[in-house]
């Protein structure tokens, strides 16, 4: 089991306040990656209003047991050999100062004596991540859409576009195929959230809401603010009911169907073709889209040599419909604050007092400066709680850039 944090100050208040909301200890544990019994204990203490023993034996020093001669020299060896371990530390003491290896402590305490006294030597160690899970397959039609785009398609002599493909994995249906002019000066550019948001805007009208969008990490979908905060365009699905899943890291065969799509369409649209505008690139996309799903014999594997509609035709239509014009009704910010509500996150507080979260910086005060902050969303306030990691202080702050303007990027209507 990959070891993970002790639980801030703000972990073990979500434990007790999420318990007293029916949640089981369970899927408490579960989302904050520790272990039942963790999760257990700190809801009675909170339950009982008790606090746990010191853990650990009382502060005397560290090896305050041993002779002096001991520590000394097995600082003074580190220093001189910082890429030496606590193992080799004591081989030297062994050899040079004729101690048994049973009077000599252990590498755990001797590693405790490093970082008290000589921190500088000690070499970094890489974090160890959660391993990323492999996203779950659909077993039903519009139950995940996979988003990708095909760049750098040539448009006339001197253009570029980039093809957004959006297809229903179970069903093989192809839903959306959209290109977009993507030229710069120096040669093209990927495609926007927003461009993604218009793509899918008019797929939900067609074929209405699937439950899960599943993509990549690119920075139209997680965004330039901390892997661990939501993205704008997370936060865009999660008000229309559907949860956005990512598939791991540098491993498109995660998304399969969606990366046979882009050759699937490109040998039916745009390979063999020359074109003078995106217009003309987006009809023939349009008519063969529609040639694929109603008439194409598919080899995906639940359509048994069948065009897609043909042999799926309850994926006509995913029974969650969608009216762009009133986007702004349907769009629910009770879901993205409880969304928002279930995450704990971890910063720290720069030299003049501020806290990143939400790609927004957030004084706390430069008193804190230097000191790690636990971070949660407060729903009914619409504020971010920044709280020390031993809960000495918090402080309120008004959530900004998480207004339904910011998020769905329409104007509120009069």
């Amino acid at each position: 089991m990959i070891a993970r944090a002790a639980l801030t100050e703000a972990e073990k208040q979500y434990i007790y306040e999420q318990k007293q909301q029916g949640r089981t200890l369970g899927k408490i544990a579960q989302e904050l990656k520790c272990s039942p019994e963790t999760a257990r204990k700190w809801w009675r203490y909170q339950r009982d209003g008790k606090q746990p023993r010191a853990r650990g034996r009382p502060k005397t020093g560290t090896l305050s047991t041993y002779p002096r001669k001991v520590r000394e020299k097995a600082v003074e060896y580190k220093q001189a050999h910082p890429h030496w371990g606590p193992a080799m530390v004591k081989l030297e003491l062994i050899r040079r100062l004729g101690f048994a290896a049973e009077d000599l402590p252990s590498d755990t305490r001797l590693w405790a004596l490093f970082k008290e006294r000589c921190p500088e030597a000690i070499q970094p160690r890489q974090k160890r991540h959660y391993p990323e899970k492999v996203p779950p397959k659909a077993r039903s039609p519009h139950e995940c859409w996979e988003i990708d785009e095909k760049e750098a398609v040539r448009v006339g002599d001197n253009a570029w576009a980039n093809i957004l493909n959006v297809c229903d994995p179970f069903t093989a249906v192809l839903i959306a195929c959209r290109a977009f002019e993507t030229t710069t000066e120096k040669a093209w550019r990927k495609v926007t959230r927003q461009e993604v948001q218009a793509t899918l805007r008019v797929a939900f009208q067609v074929w209405g809401l699937p439950l899960k969008i599943q993509t990549d990490h690119g920075k139209k979908y997680v965004g330039n603010s901390q892997a661990s905060f939501p993205s704008l365009m997370t936060l865009w699905v999660v008000g229309l009911g559907i949860e956005h899943t990512l598939s791991r890291s540098r491993r498109p065969t995660d998304q399969p169907h969606v990366e046979r799509s882009h050759r699937t369409v490109g040998d039916m649209a745009w390979k063999d073709q020359a074109f003078d505008s995106v217009e003309q690139l987006q009809a023939l996309l349009d008519d063969h889209c529609q040639q694929y799903n109603h008439a194409y014999p598919s080899r995906a594997a639940y359509c048994k040599g069948q065009p897609p509609l043909v042999a799926h035709p309850e994926a006509l239509h995913s029974g969650r419909p969608f009216d762009p014009d009133r986007e702004w009704e349907l769009f629910d910010m009770q879901r993205v604050d409880a969304y928002l509500a279930s995450f704990v996150w971890t910063r720290p507080v720069s030299p003049n007092g501020q806290v990143s979260i939400g790609r927004h910086k957030y004084q706390v005060g430069s008193a804190h400066a230097g000191e790690t902050a636990s971070v949660r969303f407060v729903p009914g306030k619409r504020v971010f709680c920044f709280q020390a990691s031993d809960g000495s202080w918090s402080v309120e702050l008004p959530a900004v850039g998480l207004d339904k303007a910011d998020i769905t990027g329409l104007t509120p209507p009069e």
